[in-house]
């Protein structure tokens, strides 16, 4: 499977969990829509992280052109805002009004990146990448995305708070750092 394939499954996946918390929420079912948004916090913290480090920043690096690099730069800071929404809905109450109204915006912007990403910045990546290293790059994203969603898991056990920057790097030397 390449990278982009990949990434469609991903906001495929998301977009699901967005409609699950929007139902929920209809139902009144709030329980149900902030749990549901926790899991989509988990997955697009992950998945934003990964994505950065071995897609666009590549993408960035064998950009010769303006709209190539501006395509990555812009991705990674709708990746930024998208953090900062998921922690602003993190901190508030599922009972406040603005909570819906948070959640609403968090996936309208991710529905803006998804149709941006898949359109345009599929392009750009399509000159620059081969299938082999398109491939390889998926390969790449399953496994860090794999690690930054144990490591979410355990800062939330920990209740450590998540990271905000998307452009934060997994530590090379392991999930924790040595005592």
């Amino acid at each position: 499977m390449q990278i982009y394939e990949l990434l469609k499954k991903d906001h495929r996946e998301v977009k699901k969990m967005f409609e699950q918390a929007q139902g929920a929420l209809d139902d009144g079912n709030l329980f149900e829509a902030e749990k549901v948004f926790y899991k989509i916090r988990t997955e697009l913290t992950a998945h934003s992280k990964s994505e950065e480090e071995v897609f666009y920043q590549p993408l960035k690096a064998l950009a010769r052109d303006e709209k190539s690099e501006e395509l990555s730069w812009e991705g990674q800071e709708e990746h930024h805002v998208i953090a900062l929404l998921l922690n602003e809905l993190s901190r508030i109450s599922v009972n406040e009004d603005a909570w819906k109204a948070k959640l609403t915006v968090l996936s309208e912007l991710v529905d803006h990146h998804v149709e941006e990403e898949e359109g345009e910045i599929f392009k750009v990546a399509k000159k620059h990448f081969s299938d082999a290293e398109a491939e390889e790059i998926a390969e790449q994203m399953t496994a860090l995305k794999e690690r930054y969603k144990t490591m979410i898991d355990d800062a939330l056990e920990e209740d450590v708070e998540i990271f905000t920057h998307p452009m934060r790097k997994i530590p090379s030397e392991g999930l924790r750092p040595s005592a």
